[in-house]
């Protein structure tokens, strides 16, 4: 948005230090450049919403000036209200959005407000994720002037609750109806699409119980699971079943499981106890291993559940397992190596990051293999890999503990495959 009405459009951001950065636009119209301003402040200080900073902007009071409003780990939305002009915001004091019954708007926590009119009223109201990953709609039962916000609900598609761990919302009428859909991200990294319709046909649920394997050996292990379809409507329901794992860099590995075409009867449930076995060549990290219920083709999800279990570091000593293979559903098919087509160098994560980061890289093929961090003047500060390594994915942690703040520069070799990337060490 254009924060300080020269034309070109800015970027406010929010930090998991809980501030709000202010990036000016110094290029042009088709050709932004983006230059970090200043931290956004209220009478004086930086604004401080405790974590996970997550601001968005709206003319709240409707006197013509465009005001700020911040969710973060205190679970309220903080609101700012602009005493300056729109060419130049000032904010000089911090209040919070409340219900038409007087008390604060506040979830759990990493709230994340937008203002949009979701019902299509011609007044604004709040939708609001939150950490657990819920959206929920508060409605406005008052003016654009004085809104009167009605205790929250979760928003659904049918019966299911609309979910993404973290959940962040905004609105755009994506299909060009005159309504606005909703537009969901979250910690699984991939962007959910929610369209507006009159009604929503029930549709099968889908429940993901890890019964054991929490923690999987370095040289590969196995997942106990449960996967359970439910119709809870009184006709016959047709849909698609499959499943994929969010890896450790946050990339999304599947389908794994794949059954089409699942037929369950009215008022009636499938029940499936699955073996999962997790290769050793997959990297060690923390892993979200998700199931759905939908329609695989159109990548249209009725229900979902997720858990999350890690992969160690440490070799045990056992025997590698080679495959994602998946036994207990008819006869599930074993999965191909998880051995990507080509070498890579994945970016760090986090980034910035203090003090800890994880640098990634894939090898198609087993090959020597050198990671080496350097300082801005070239200096050689910490070599991280230097040895054979498998074909696959791996990760390699830089603990930057006894480094200064400022940016690193992080170079992979491997074979003739060379590439580098940047990180910002924050303290």
């Amino acid at each position: 948005m254009d924060w300080n009405e020269d034309g070109l459009k800015d970027l406010i951001v929010g930090e998991t230090n809980g501030q709000v950065r202010y990036y000016r636009n110094i290029g042009s119209v088709g050709s932004p450049v983006l230059t970090f301003d200043s931290y956004i402040q209220v009478a004086g200080s930086n604004i401080d919403v405790g974590d996970y900073s997550y601001p968005s902007v709206d003319d709240w009071n409707e006197d013509g000036l465009k005001d700020l409003i911040v969710g973060g780990s205190s679970g309220k939305a903080h609101l700012y209200i602009n005493n300056g002009t729109n060419e130049d915001p000032r904010f000089t004091e911090e209040d919070f959005i409340i219900y038409a019954g007087g008390q604060q708007v506040q979830f759990i926590s990493r709230t994340a407000p937008f203002v949009a009119d979701l019902d299509g009223d011609d007044v604004k109201d709040l939708v609001v994720g939150e950490v657990h990953g819920y959206a929920y709609f508060c409605k406005n039962n008052g003016t654009n002037e004085a809104p009167q916000l009605a205790d929250s609900v979760r928003l659904k598609t049918g019966t299911v609750d609309i979910y993404n761990y973290t959940s962040r919302i905004t609105t755009t009428d994506w299909d060009g109806n005159g309504q606005l859909d909703l537009m969901v991200g979250g910690w699984d990294c991939r962007l959910m699409r929610y369209m507006r319709a009159a009604t929503t046909p029930e549709r099968p649920e889908i429940t993901l119980t890890n019964n054991g394997g929490w923690i999987i050996p370095n040289s590969g292990g196995r997942l106990d699971y449960t996967i359970e379809v439910i119709n809870n409507t009184t006709s016959t329901q047709v849909c698609d079943v499959w499943t994929d794992a969010m890896l450790p860099s946050h990339s999304i590995y599947g389908p794994i499981l794949l059954r089409t075409d699942v037929s369950l009867d009215p008022l009636s449930s499938l029940s499936r106890d699955l073996i999962q076995d997790v290769p050793g060549s997959a990297p060690s990290g923390g892993y979200y291993y998700y199931a759905y219920a939908g329609d695989h083709t159109s990548l249209q999800v009725y229900s979902k559940g997720e858990f999350h279990f890690n992969k160690s570091y440490i070799d045990d000593g056992g025997s590698q397992i080679g495959t994602w293979n998946i036994s207990g559903w008819d006869d599930c098919c074993a999965q191909e190596l998880l051995v990507p087509e080509s070498h890579a160098l994945l970016s760090a994560y986090p980034n910035p990051f203090n003090p800890i980061t994880t640098i990634g890289f894939a090898l198609p093929i087993a090959e020597k293999v050198n990671l080496v961090v350097y300082d801005l003047a070239g200096r050689q500060v910490a070599r991280l890999v230097d040895g054979w390594r498998d074909a696959g994915y791996h990760q390699v942690t830089f603990d930057a503990t006894s480094f200064a703040s400022g940016i690193y520069l992080y170079r992979l070799s491997a074979g003739s495959f060379h590439a580098s990337g940047k990180m910002v060490l924050m303290k």
